[in-house]
C-alpha cells in the first residue's frame, strides 16, 4: 500500500485512480495522517440487490425466525447502504 498526500492527489488525480484501476491500494494522508484508503473494486461485491435477491440469499444461511424478520425488514434494493466495509 501506498501513501499519497492529499495534495499529490488532488494535482495528480487521474494518475492516481489509474493505479488504483491497475490494482494498488493508496492511502490518503493530511499532514502525514490517514484519513482514506483508495481500493479497485472487484466483483459484484459492491453491486445493488433487489429485495428478492437479498432476502433468497441471507435466507439460505439464516435460521427461519431470522428470515422471517429480514423478509419483513429488508427494503426495495440496498441502494442505501454504504458498500465499504
Amino acid at each position: 500500500m501506498t501513501d499519497v498526500p492529499v495534495r499529490e492527489m488532488r494535482n495528480h488525480t487521474a494518475q492516481l485512480i489509474q493505479r488504483v484501476r491497475d490494482g494498488e491500494d493508496v492511502t490518503i494522508t493530511s499532514n502525514g495522517v490517514a484519513v482514506a484508503t483508495l481500493v479497485p473494486i472487484t466483483g459484484r461485491r459492491h453491486a445493488s440487490f433487489s429485495k428478492g435477491e437479498l432476502v433468497l440469499a441471507l435466507s439460505l444461511q439464516a435460521d427461519s425466525g431470522l428470515t422471517a424478520d429480514l423478509a419483513e425488514l429488508a427494503g426495495d434494493t440496498t441502494d442505501d447502504l454504504d458498500p465499504i466495509q
